[in-house]
């Protein structure tokens, strides 16, 4: 799985254990993002962390969310949690508050 449509409005995508994203085509109904990167160390991980943050304010800036899916904490600014399932209840979590303009 490179690339993946949840819900219509939720993409979930691959970073690759060199840090490399394929694929990544955006339908203008995207709103949410899961990175999973489940495989990717942690000197990979510091080569993409800025990149990462930026991609994430520029969603939130579009009123959508972005989760890492890592076993490595390696940033406060990030949403990142260890599995699929809570990122996928994570993004239904904010998509609720949104809703209730929290």
């Amino acid at each position: 799985m490179t690339t993946k449509l949840v819900n219509g409005n939720t993409l979930v995508f691959k970073v690759s254990e060199t840090g490399e994203i394929e694929n990544l085509k955006i339908d203008g109904e995207v709103v949410n993002f899961i990175a999973d990167m489940t495989n990717v160390n942690i000197e990979v991980i510091k080569l993409i962390k800025n990149n990462l943050i930026k991609f994430g304010h520029s969603i939130y800036a579009k009123k959508g969310s972005f989760v890492v899916v890592s076993k490595i904490s390696f940033e406060e600014n990030l949403n990142i949690v260890p599995t699929m399932q809570e990122a996928f209840d994570f993004v239904e979590m904010e998509e609720i508050e949104r809703q209730l303009d929290f």
